[in-house]
């Protein structure tokens, strides 16, 4: 027996469904919960299939789903605040290991490079959403500055200033820790 499908929606649908680990990426830089962050995907994948016919073939879909995600993840939030507040524990942290060993073998670098990136992530954490948000979309997902203006509904100038703020306040937050 076949499946039921809209004609002509099988394609976009499963193009929206393989997106869903760069949806669940993004969603995870907002939410910094990995069960929020599946949540949030979800919902925008059942979302945009609900209202793909609103979707402009020839435009960007990976911009259109994270503009979605973006609007549920906001959702959410104004929803949250009529609530109390519910505090994630963020994974145990590894202490970075500082030192240059040069007979290190390939094993030790693999884990001096990982607390370097653990690093990293939690100064990124650190980073205010507007800032954050931005960086992570164009330097992660690699979208262009005017389809992340168009997620967030600022305009392009503005998310160009957003990510160069991100990357001077990462970049001296890890210089600061090197002290």
């Amino acid at each position: 027996m076949s499946e039921l499908s809209l004609p002509g929606s099988g394609d976009l649908a499963d193009q929206i469904v393989a997106l869903r680990p760069r949806l669940v990426g993004f969603a995870r830089s907002l939410t910094h919960d990995h069960d929020s962050a599946e949540d949030l995907a979800q919902g925008t994948i059942a979302r945009a299939l609900a209202s793909q016919w609103r979707f402009q073939p020839g435009t960007n879909l990976k911009a259109w789903l994270f503009r979605i995600l973006r609007n549920v993840h906001l959702n959410v939030l104004r929803a949250a605040r009529s609530r109390p507040d519910v505090i994630s524990l963020y994974e145990a942290v590894v202490e970075p290991v500082f030192g240059s060993d040069r007979n290190l073998r390939p094993v030790e670098v693999g884990v001096i490079e990982m607390a370097e990136l653990q690093r990293i992530a939690e100064a990124f954490r650190a980073l205010p959403s507007a800032f954050a948000i931005p960086l992570f979309l164009t330097a992660v997902e690699e979208l262009t500055y005017a389809d992340v203006a168009s997620i967030l509904d600022v305009p392009v100038g503005t998310v160009m200033s957003r990510v160069h703020r991100a990357r001077r306040i990462l970049v001296s937050r890890l210089l600061k820790d090197d002290r």
